[in-house]
């Protein structure tokens, strides 16, 4: 471990401090996983078709970033690969992109990141999957005994406040655009654009998980 410290804070010194910080959630719902099921096998009881599976995901969201550019070019780019208690795995990937792929606007982090519903009768898939995938809670006052509550407030600081506008650097951290809409029913609660996890749109539709994307400012 503490090898692998040394080996991420040279790349640092090197290439720079990273532009964009991602995780990747393995989605137990992926086709590939409930096609390999055998009579009432459900996902939880094949731990092994799971992690085969995110690590093929893996690898061609990795691809998509570094070969294919989506983000732009990367010089370099480092992740670690975790278990979550009820046993997904999900990865941490920081990228670091060159001089002219630098998000440096505000419209540079709304080409790349949404933290809006969209609209469903223009990107109904879209939509499906931010609602399924990438809405936060209910904690708060709503659900006081979600995992996410530590001493009576939300640790991922949900809820966020509405915003016309994205700013770039607040106290450190981009502040991402979240107009004010009419609230949709998730489930069993309403929910509005003050709940959702930033993300890239085209990432989401391409594989259809919890992709967290956020810029590091």
């Amino acid at each position: 471990m503490q090898q692998n410290y040394q080996d991420a804070m040279a790349m640092v010194r090197n290439f720079g401090k990273p532009d964009l910080f991602l995780t990747f959630t393995c989605n137990p719902s992926w086709s590939e996983i409930l096609n390999s099921m055998e009579g009432v096998q459900r996902p939880e009881d094949r731990p092994d078709i799971i992690v085969r599976v995110f690590n093929m995901k893996l690898k061609e969201l990795l691809e998509d970033i570094c070969k294919h550019g989506i983000f732009g070019t990367v010089l370099a780019y480092i992740y670690v690969i975790e278990f979550q208690k009820r046993g997904l795995s999900h990865a941490h990937i920081l990228l670091t992109l060159d001089s002219e792929s630098k998000i440096r606007t505000k419209n540079d982090i709304d080409k790349f990141v949404s933290a809006e519903l969209p609209d469903p009768c223009t990107g109904l898939r879209l939509f499906q999957i931010v609602t399924k995938c990438m809405v936060h809670g209910p904690c708060g006052t709503i659900s006081i005994n979600s995992p996410c509550m530590r001493d009576e407030q939300c640790c991922k600081s949900f809820l966020k406040y509405f915003k016309d506008d994205t700013e770039e650097n607040v106290n450190g951290y981009p502040i991402y655009c979240r107009r004010a809409t009419e609230p949709i029913q998730v489930g069993k609660y309403s929910n509005d654009n003050r709940w959702v996890v930033p993300y890239n749109p085209w990432l989401l539709k391409k594989f259809n998980a919890h992709i967290n994307v956020e810029v590091c400012a």
